[in-house]
């Protein structure tokens, strides 16, 4: 099942050629979306769902890095919404 997936954590010459293996919506993976997941973009995304549960408060308060994530967070989220998601 890795090497279908091609799992990043396997060797190059394990995965094969790119290939997709993961589609939705607009995006795509050419290997396994789980082994892109780091522990920071988990942060992340959990800071993005308490700042938008506290309503975005304090917005000016966010790291340069934190405002461009929950801003592609936001644009994802809406597109979703919006499909019905």
């Amino acid at each position: 099942m890795e090497e279908k997936r091609r799992c990043g954590f396997l060797p190059e010459d394990r995965r094969g050629k790119p290939r997709l293996v993961w589609a939705r919506g607009r995006a795509s993976a050419e290997e396994c979306p789980k082994s892109l997941v780091t522990a920071a973009s988990v942060e992340l995304v959990e800071r993005f769902f308490a700042w938008k549960f506290a309503a975005g408060r304090d917005a000016m308060e966010l790291t340069a890095r934190e405002a461009d994530a929950f801003l592609i967070l936001e644009k994802e989220w809406r597109a979703e919404q919006a499909n019905g998601q």
